[in-house]
């Protein structure tokens, strides 16, 4: 066996062994004679995008609302016509692309956009009726559609759907790409000889965005033949297989894809290059900018016997703004090294995590798809619950696009917690030490949104009486202190008297929520949930 920059025995035995060793090089590289195996061997990490495919989205074919959707051949228009005349039916669009409205005439409805259908229609009848006519038009359904699906898929074949399904729906009814050999990142649409859309799949996985396309019979989605691929392991928020196009890629590409636990530092790479293994133990800023080549493993790893965090530090404190301390420190460890101010607040000390505002957003976003998918799936049963729900879901919509852009603070709450001081401490924390406030803010659905001297005499009811009273969106129901240090309490009406005087201490954010309306209980329930968890979670009251 050739080895090639070796320089110590505790080296040659940390490459043998794989267990990364505190003096080890920065880079150390093992090669096979050509008579030994070069062969990695295969990989059981999970192909990234592979659990995207379980029936998911054949079983829940789309035929609602896009407002870039044009209208063709064969949809069907719910039109409803009130006032001097009335009129109610599902009509289709004839092969000539018109639908025939009674004492209307053809009305050619083929090529326009959704968003539009109705202030179109509306327009071709106030041609005839002039006055006291109003419209209302929407797509019910698309144009049934039959789609080929080939390449490499588990069952490729001709499949039936809408022409406003995405290509997820057709792929997942093909069963889905093959995971030893299809691709996630190569997919085409094909309308004859001609290419529609080359699709990344990675961009709906990360991002989730995915190009609307409006498909045709005969249309097909071929998945290309997986080109090269990496392995990325150990340390990773979610270790798999990750393609790339290209001769090579960079390891610092794919953690765009798969996100670095916070703790890793190091990167131990194994790839075979001109027919050689070669293994190499990097810091991970090093390997990010590393040639990784198809087959090639990498596990990357918390090397904590030279880890050290930074810890920042803002608000009532000389000194300085950032403490480097040893891997493993606690609350207290920082904390006896602080130096307050006179007017700090020490028993208001709040401590900010990127992962924990991470994990908030995850409950956030799973709530909110939640959400949406109950909007989506309910099915009506009645002509007049039909439009009762449109306009129901394009208001959940709209909230729904709202609250993903709320951004969680990542707030640990340590008042009440004797063992607080005892809490490890993680790399990027921010500590916050705030003034002592003489202050209550009352802030969301009241007239005038405001900060108040706190006196302790004051019950809720002053403070809203102060703020102008509640606005008519309010829910007078419930109110939430958010407290100084953190702690959160949800009062009820009957309980705003003045036994709360006590709950009551400066620094208190009073936040009047926004009362929802809605026709559905579960959705009631649903949103309610989501607006106080918005609240708690980034101390502001999303309208509703």
């Amino acid at each position: 066996m050739i080895v090639k920059k070796l320089k110590t025995l505790g080296v040659l035995l940390g490459l043998l062994t794989g267990v990364a060793l505190p003096n080890a090089q920065a880079l150390e590289t093992q090669l096979l004679d050509k008579n030994e195996s070069t062969e990695i061997p295969k990989s059981n990490v999970p192909v990234f995008g592979q659990s995207l495919f379980q029936g998911a989205f054949k079983d829940q074919p789309f035929s609602g609302f896009n407002p870039d959707y044009r209208i063709t051949v064969g949809d069907q228009i719910n039109l409803q016509l009130w006032g001097a005349y009335s009129f109610s039916a599902t009509l289709a669009v004839d092969p000539q692309g018109n639908i025939f409205v009674p004492e209307v005439g053809p009305v050619h409805v083929a090529g326009v956009k959704n968003g539009e259908l109705n202030d179109f229609v509306l327009r071709q009848v106030k041609g005839v009726f002039k006055k006291n006519v109003r419209a209302y038009a929407n797509l019910e359904a698309s144009q049934p559609v039959k789609v080929f699906v080939t390449g490499y898929v588990k069952n490729p074949g001709l499949y039936n759907g809408y022409s406003s399904d995405s290509i997820l729906y057709y792929l997942d009814s093909a069963g889905g790409i093959d995971r030893d050999s299809g691709s996630f990142i190569d997919v085409k649409v094909v309308r004859g000889d001609q290419l529609l859309q080359s699709v990344n799949l990675y961009n709906f996985l990360t991002e989730g965005s995915m190009p609307a396309l409006q498909l045709r019979n005969g249309d097909a989605i071929v998945v290309g033949a997986r080109n090269g691929a990496v392995s990325i392991e150990g340390a990773v928020q979610q270790a798999a297989q990750i393609e790339f196009n290209g001769p090579y890629t960079q390891l610092g590409e794919m953690l765009l894809v798969t996100k670095p636990d916070p703790q890793a530092n190091f990167a131990r790479i194994t790839q075979v290059i001109d027919d050689q293994q070669q293994a190499s133990y990097l810091p991970l800023e090093e390997a990010l900018n590393t040639a990784l080549y198809p087959g090639a493993r990498v596990e990357l790893v918390r090397d904590n016997d030279i880890k050290s965090i930074s810890v920042s530090v803002s608000g009532e404190l000389d000194g300085p703004a950032s403490f480097v301390l040893p891997y493993g420190a606690t609350l207290e460890d920082l904390l006896s090294q602080l130096q307050y101010r006179g007017n700090a607040d020490q028993s208001a000390v709040q401590l900010y995590r990127k992962s924990v505002a991470k994990k908030q957003r995850a409950a956030l976003e799973r709530s909110l798809d939640a959400l949406q998918m109950e909007v989506l799936t309910r099915q009506p049963n009645t002509e007049l619950e039909k439009g009762a729900q449109s306009e129901n879901a394009a208001m959940i919509q709209k909230f729904i696009a709202e609250a993903r852009k709320a951004q969680p603070r990542g707030q640990v709450v340590l008042a009440n917690n004797p063992n607080a001081g005892t809490m490890l401490l993680e790399d990027g924390d921010r500590l916050v030490v705030p003034l002592k406030n003489s202050t209550v803010s009352v802030v969301g659905e009241v007239i005038f949104p405001t900060s108040l001297v706190f006196n302790a005499r004051h019950t809720l009811e002053n403070y809203i009486e102060m703020a102008g009273g509640f606005s008519n969106n309010a829910n007078q129901d419930e109110l939430v202190i958010l407290h100084l240090d953190g702690t959160i309490s949800r009062v009820k009406k009957r309980k705003f008297d003045n036994r709360l005087k006590d709950i009551l201490r400066p620094g208190d954010e009073i936040m009047v929520m926004p009362e929802v309306r809605s026709s559905e209980l579960q959705v009631t329930k649903d949103v309610t949930e989501i607006l106080y968890r918005i609240a708690v979670g980034t101390a502001a009251v999303l309208s509703f």
